[in-house]
């Protein structure tokens, strides 16, 4: 039996609807979610299972994966389908060749999203989206209606890189991408209280491991974009230019590989294997100076290595400034207080 639909009352619990006779009663969203992958056979079961396993929602109604096995030579799909009938999952996995001027990430995952769109139908349906690649939070689902019922048309996941993972990568190279991540957190504060586009905490990722938005929003936007790399990015840019309210939160999180060998050229693996093997002076791809926030010419120069620590300890200078004055601002004014009393 389908579940009870009405328009939506997106409020603080975003779950109820109204019915002609203008009673309340609890509209339930319909969840896909869709996995493009590519000779995935080592992780393509624990990415699954990971989704199978989401803490239950009330505000869920029916949960779909879609899976879409893309010019696969290795048991990804086998391997898939033989989970689905052990788990007794939904799951729909369909193998595809793609030609070759196709064979890429941005149709990869525009064939996944179609499909998982497909089997949603009420506008404020959810469709998702992860990489075969990724393991999703237990409370990754429901983590992102959160934002969803606050009125966002579109989510974008907080990725990290798996732990386990990360400890298997030559010492000098995880010394690296921690790092890097040292300059990233403190830019992304400065930058998050610089635009003022989104509540505090958020990030600025987008990436194809973790997106959400509703079914309306997919269609507003004709599908998603198709360039052979950053089709991730290019979705989300699509979705802010048609009037889309896009989320950045730090709650809705997800673990992914940090594999050097990725399968889509110009992707995550390719940047984390060159930051670990590229000169010191080489600039790094990705990072951007802090005077790109005040969108300085200066700050569309590559940031090398050997500049990062600088950059760094600057950066981390403005965020302890700002941090003492937002603690002033909200401290009570106590001598004034004292005084008032004592009148």
């Amino acid at each position: 039996m389908q579940p009870r639909r009405a328009l939506r009352n997106i409020g603080a619990d975003g779950a109820l609807g109204r019915d002609k006779q203008g009673g309340w009663f609890m509209s339930l969203r319909n969840i896909a979610v869709a996995i493009p992958a590519r000779n995935e056979q080592e992780r393509i079961r624990r990415c699954l299972e990971r989704l199978h396993r989401l803490a239950p929602d009330s505000r869920v109604g029916r949960i779909s994966l879609v899976l879409l096995a893309n010019n696969c030579d290795d048991e990804t799909a086998a391997l898939a389908k033989s989970w689905a009938r052990a788990s007794g999952a939904s799951l729909d996995c369909m193998e595809v060749e793609l030609a070759p001027d196709c064979a890429n990430a941005g149709w990869a995952r525009r064939l996944a999203l179609d499909a998982a769109a497909d089997s949603l139908s009420d506008p404020s349906d959810a469709l998702l989206c992860t990489d075969a690649d990724t393991l999703v939070e237990p409370d990754w689902l429901s983590r992102t209606l959160d934002h969803l019922d606050l009125g966002y048309d579109a989510v974008a996941g907080y990725a990290r890189l798996c732990p386990k993972e990360l400890r298997r990568l030559p010492a000098a190279h995880r010394a690296r991408l921690s790092r890097i991540r040292r300059y990233e957190l403190a830019f992304d504060y400065l930058r998050g209280h610089w635009t003022h586009e989104e509540p505090w905490p958020r990030h600025f990722y987008e990436g194809g491991a973790s997106i959400a938005l509703t079914l309306e929003s997919y269609r507003a936007i004709g599908g998603a974009p198709t360039p052979p790399v950053g089709e991730d990015k290019a979705l989300f840019a699509a979705l802010r230019a048609a009037g889309k309210r896009v989320r950045h939160p730090r709650d809705v999180k997800v673990y992914t590989s940090c594999r050097l060998d990725g399968r889509a050229p110009g992707g995550a693996a390719d940047t984390l294997a060159r930051w670990g093997l590229q000169d010191e002076d080489e600039g790094l791809w990705g990072l951007r100076r802090l005077a790109a926030m005040f969108d300085d010419e200066s700050g569309s120069a590559p940031l090398s290595l050997a500049q990062l620590e600088t950059e760094t300890i600057f950066a981390r200078r403005l965020v302890e400034i700002l941090r003492r004055a937002d603690r002033r601002l909200r401290a009570p004014d106590q001598p004034a207080r004292r005084q008032t009393s004592s009148r």
